[in-house]
């Protein structure tokens, strides 16, 4: 199949604004929970649209490379990027911290902080053939039984 102009082109034009738009409720708070998955998803396929947007116009970029217009972008937004994440790294979240936090405190402690029946989740996640004991911490669950975070995370919180 050849690309076309007449779809890669409404597609990152509709793919770039709802993952600007996301973005920015995400800035504000706006909506949260909701639009991040919007945001990581799109943002994805709008990755692969400028993939493909980026070959339909390899030959007038060519012309900007010689120009020497992508050097100095590409520096500045690494250097902002490398910025963010040292930032991000001396000075993170709140949910990042307490995420943190949860997976390394006891298990009973992490019932407790969940306000979850803990009898109940040791049930539910011995039924899925995650081991529980008591000296374990969230950390150790889905790491010691080759499963993630969320899937340990959803089963401890399900009502």
């Amino acid at each position: 199949m050849k690309l076309n102009r007449n779809y890669v082109t409404p597609f990152i034009s509709l793919i770039f604004l709802v993952v600007g738009i996301s973005g920015m409720l995400m800035f504000f708070h706006l909506l949260d929970g909701y639009t991040e998955v919007v945001h990581e998803i799109f943002g994805l396929f709008f990755f692969i649209c400028a993939i493909f947007h980026i070959l339909l116009n390899w030959k007038p970029l060519k012309i900007h490379f010689k120009k020497g217009v992508f050097l100095p972008a590409a520096l500045a937004l690494a250097i902002l990027s490398v910025l963010f994440i040292v930032e991000q790294q001396y000075s993170p979240k709140v949910d990042t911290i307490i995420l943190e936090r949860l997976a390394k405190a006891p298990i009973a402690d992490a019932f407790r902080a969940l306000q979850v029946d803990s009898l109940a989740a040791v049930k539910r996640l011995q039924a899925k053939g995650i081991s529980v004991d008591a000296g374990d911490t969230l950390g150790n669950l889905w790491t010691d039984n080759e499963t993630n975070i969320m899937e340990v995370f959803d089963l401890i919180t399900e009502e």
